[in-house]
């Protein structure tokens, strides 16, 4: 029977002290003694064969209550994070399995003022970039935002309290004094890059991007290359015509931004025949605000949910269910455009359909990409195009 039971919110600080305490007492009998004989001595007091198993359990419940934290924080549960803090104050520092992200990233995306205050208060870093995508808090805070959304309560929050910005999330939050500021101050900034997930784009493309003519003007001013290409090799000239975005690619012009070159592309009916081939299948993806919540219903009626990304108890963000043969799929992300709906095509050719497509378009000028090609979060490959009535149809081939 073990001397003691283990305390709910046991800390495995504490207890690495209670074992380096008990080491002195080990050693007023044999001086020889080990730090790895104080640790067992203690693991066998609370009843486990030894200090990894007892390291195990901890471990197991410290993630335990790290996902309920991050639960609280995705349903803005201000009141639940604030008590999950004051039980166990260590899960400040908990990190998501998915992105290596804190609580606080979390709470900036959500633009959660009072928990993003909650977490701030409770001593969280406003300049923390360990996330995989290491575009740091006020990255997440400013650059998952569609123009105009940016929760500029939030980002003025973490700057108050220490926060600083990269060119990206200056970009991204749209005053034009702290962007200049911030290029004055780091020039270097003009050659920084989006990570690989983003296509590696320049802060020209990403200006592009957000559709702010008036920053493209400002960073052309102050000295960015108008010919660096992003990570799928085309310039900002290159991808302001891709995305039919006709003022930018004249700015560029006028900037003496190389113009591309007419390719010859394969006639469409060629194209046509041996694109063909590689479509898998055709799903209609529609945005949804809650995706478990949709999901959840759809299984009420008869349909049988088939996925659901990600599965790990955070926020559901797309999700598919399936009836006899008919498939519908929900995605978070489509909530944005005026029509929220899209056709979601899998393809074996993505990269062959992508250089087709995009050089058509440098052709012709008649197939506008809403997203170039890029790698989506649950893996593959993925772009988007926008037909004349403002459907978009997403080519994606899966991760293998």
């Amino acid at each position: 029977m073990p001397e003691s039971t283990l305390p709910p919110r046991a800390s495995l600080e504490y207890l690495r002290k209670l074992a380096k305490d008990r080491l002195a007492v080990l050693r007023t009998t044999n001086p020889r003694a080990q730090l790895a004989a104080a640790l067992f001595s203690v693991a066998q007091e609370y009843g486990f064969s030894s200090w990894r198993a007892l390291k195990a359990e901890l471990d197991g419940r410290h993630t335990a209550h790290a996902s309920r934290l991050f639960e609280a924080v995705d349903r803005r549960d201000t009141e639940a994070v604030r008590a999950l803090l004051r039980e166990e104050p260590g899960l400040i520092h908990a990190r998501h399995s998915r992105h290596n992200a804190s609580p606080l990233h979390h709470a900036a995306t959500c633009g959660d003022l009072e928990t993003v205050r909650v977490l701030l208060d409770a001593g969280a870093d406003p300049n923390d970039a360990q996330d995989d995508t290491h575009l740091g808090v006020i990255g997440w805070a400013t650059s998952m935002w569609q123009l105009g959304d940016v929760p500029k309560d939030v980002v003025a929050l973490l700057l108050e309290r220490g926060g600083r910005h990269h060119i990206f999330s200056a970009i991204a939050a749209g005053d034009l004094e702290v962007i200049r500021a911030f290029i004055e101050q780091q020039p270097g900034a003009l050659d920084q890059r989006l990570p690989a997930r983003y296509n590696g784009q320049t802060p020209l493309h990403y200006a592009i991007t957000r559709n702010r003519p008036d920053i493209l003007d400002l960073l052309i001013d102050m000295g960015a290359d108008v010919d660096a290409p992003d990570g799928n090799g085309q310039t900002p000239m290159e991808y302001a015509r891709l995305r039919n975005d006709g003022a930018a690619a004249e700015r560029l012009r006028a900037a003496d931004a190389r113009v591309p070159t007419a390719v010859a592309t394969r006639s469409v009916p060629a194209a046509a025949n041996g694109f063909g081939r590689s479509i898998q299948a055709a799903t209609v993806v529609v945005g949804a605000r809650d995706v478990a919540a949709t999901l959840a219903w759809y299984a009420s009626i008869g349909f049988t949910e088939m996925a659901r990304f990600p599965t790990d108890g955070s926020a559901v963000f797309w999700g598919l269910v399936k009836m006899g043969e008919a498939e519908l799929t929900f995605d978070v992300r489509e909530t944005s455009p005026a029509s929220g709906v899209s056709l979601l095509v899998t393809t074996g050719q993505v990269r062959e359909l992508y250089e087709f497509l995009s050089s058509r378009q440098l052709g012709a000028a008649d197939v506008q990409f809403v997203k170039t090609l890029h790698e989506p979060e649950h893996g593959g490959l993925e772009f988007s195009i926008r037909d004349p009535n403002g459907f978009t149809l997403r080519f994606l081939q899966n991760a293998d």
